[in-house]
């Protein structure tokens, strides 16, 4: 099955190149260490824990506990990342990770890690089997499975329970998602949400906001996260809240700003791009990396985007959370659902049953200021839980 799967990566690599070469011209993100993906850099160190992570946020929270766990583990952790946003905000160090392929590994890991940590989703048949080969020991950490890719997965259970059951150690966020990776691997435990697990950053709100050159006097409102398919709601909650806040608005993704821009424009909605420098009056776009959680400092309303499309599943609400940021989010949060209706208990968050602006504005108004610090205090429970049986996976074996 693994030589098939390999043979039509090379088949979709070669046939796709002519095409990725042309896109990449105009695509700066495509365009990013191309030639890694297909030449990677090896890895020289001997004796270490390899992290690996897609996306800038799940490099961002395993970069948060990494000196926890090379201190648990007696080793120097070191990252594999998918993203070039997560490549870049190591620095450009450790390795972008090559097009699934398994001849490229070798080149890679000249020396093999002892254990290998897969953050959330990341499960790649070759790079996985070329691992275990070379005995290393696997976890997929913080493992989500929403009830869609279930059902995907069960579908082509003859390919995808080979492929999951190879982890030596399945650590899931959730207990629903320990349900249904146990389908795959009974090697799967509950250790909770690492995401929950991070002390928040000492910002300077007054500082900050003259940082972004923020001189309005108006309480915040952050739009975090929203994708292109929610342009519509974006702009609807923009124009009928800009004279009772400041908006921060945040696009998911980079390349989505253009579009963001032109709905403003259209719209007749002043803005400023947090890379014009210039001051904002009525909505910042933020058009960077890595700048949503200073925001969070000094906001006092969130709406957690990819949460009002039915084709998205959510973003994390619990980073604005240590903020004591209001939070609200739509019906859409799949990839959240424990931990939202645990927040929901606790009356920490506020999700709507719809995607109707009316009652996501009627919600803002209605909204208090909360305070998250009790919640946050108990949790170092869930770093321990990790660091304990990843631990006891190399004691053991």
């Amino acid at each position: 099955m693994l030589i098939l799967y390999n043979l039509l990566i090379l088949f979709l690599s070669i046939a796709a190149a002519p095409l990725i070469l042309i896109k990449s011209i105009t695509d700066k993100r495509l365009r990013y260490r191309i030639k890694d993906r297909f030449l990677p850099k090896s890895i020289n160190e001997k004796d270490y824990i390899l992290f690996h992570a897609s996306s800038f946020g799940e490099t961002k929270t395993l970069f948060s506990v990494k000196e926890f766990f090379e201190k648990e583990l007696n080793s120097k952790v070191v990252f594999s990342v998918f993203t070039d946003t997560a490549h870049k905000l190591l620095n450009e160090n450790g390795i972008l990770s090559p097009i699934d392929f398994y001849p490229l590994y070798a080149k890679i890991f000249k020396h093999p890690p002892k254990i290998a940590l897969f953050f959330e989703t990341e499960i790649w048949p070759s790079y996985l089997s070329f691992l275990k080969k070379r005995n290393t020991k696997l976890v997929l950490i913080n493992a989500r499975m929403s009830n869609s890719t279930y059902k995907t997965y069960k579908r082509f259970g003859f390919f995808f329970k080979r492929i999951i059951s190879v982890f030596d150690l399945i650590i899931a966020k959730s207990h629903e998602d320990a349900k249904r990776f146990k389908y795959f691997n009974t090697n799967t435990i509950v250790c909770g949400n690492l995401k929950q697990y991070k002390k928040p950053q000492k910002f300077n709100p007054d500082n900050l906001k003259k940082t972004f050159l923020i001189q309005s006097t108006k309480p915040v409102l952050t739009l975090a996260s929203f994708h292109k398919e929610e342009i519509d709601i974006a702009i609807e909650i923009i124009d009928k809240l800009r004279n009772d806040f400041f908006i921060v608005l945040a696009p998911r993704h980079l390349e989505d700003v253009p579009l963001f821009e032109k709905q403003l424009q259209l719209n007749q909605i002043p803005f400023s791009n947090r890379t014009s420098k210039k001051q904002p009056s009525t909505v910042l776009l933020l058009d960077t990396m890595g700048e949503l959680e200073g925001i969070y400092s000094f906001t006092d309303v969130c709406i957690v985007g990819g949460s009002f499309h039915e084709n998205l599943k959510g973003h994390n609400p619990i980073e604005p959370l240590f903020y004591n940021n209001v939070v609200i989010c739509g019906p859409f949060m799949e990839s959240f659902s424990e931990e939202v209706e645990q927040l929901k208990k606790l009356n920490m968050i506020n999700q709507l049953k719809d995607t109707k602006s009316k009652d996501l504005i009627e919600s803002i108004k209605k909204s208090k200021k909360v305070d998250s610090s009790d919640y946050f205090k108990h949790l170092e429970y869930i770093l321990n839980c990790y660091l304990i049986n990843t631990k006891n996976l190399l004691k053991h074996n």
